[in-house]
């Protein structure tokens, strides 16, 4: 039985529409062999919902207490969580990441932030997708990334970028 979620008046939660749509997108690339990563994970709700569509690990960061007893009630053994603020909790991580999924609070720093630091997380070809406001200021040119596809429900963007060797990679150099 799922934990019993919180009032969350402190959390924006993902809306069902746009949670499908992001699982519709990502299905494709999911395998028994996947890693996962849920970033801002709250109650966990979009790495779950990549776990029952077929990704074979996730690990959830979150930084509120107030999400954690939720997120460890709802996780179940499911993956491992990992507390502490982004970006600099990426440093508790270790192996490489195929798919990662990002919902960080409105327009904090930390989503665009969290974005620019997750390049030596990312295994070759992995997809990453953030959620934000459509009116901020996400970067939509990174090294190493490439923009895939944007998506918009109201006022949520959800935009997906996909890993690309860097010439160092390429070079073997890296």
């Amino acid at each position: 039985m799922p934990a019993r979620l919180p009032s969350r008046t402190w959390m924006r939660p993902t809306t069902a529409k746009t949670r499908e749509a992001l699982v519709a997108t990502l299905q494709p690339y999911l395998e028994p062999e996947s890693r996962g990563l849920d970033l801002f994970a709250g109650t966990g709700s979009l790495g779950l919902a990549l776990l029952e569509a077929g990704c074979g690990q996730m690990t959830f960061v979150e930084a509120d207490k107030r999400s954690l007893k939720f997120l460890y009630a709802a996780v179940e053994g499911k993956g491992r969580v990992v507390w502490g603020e982004l970006p600099q909790a990426l440093s508790k991580l270790s192996g490489l990441y195929d798919i990662v999924v990002a919902d960080p609070p409105y327009n904090s720093p930390q989503g665009p932030a969290t974005l620019r630091a997750l390049l030596p997380y990312l295994a070759p070809g992995a997809l990453v997708v953030f959620e934000y406001h459509h009116k901020e200021d996400y970067p939509q040119e990174l090294e190493g990334l490439q923009l895939w596809k944007h998506k918009r429900f109201g006022e949520t963007a959800l935009t997906f970028w996909r890993r690309i060797q860097v010439e160092e990679e390429q070079d073997g150099r890296a």
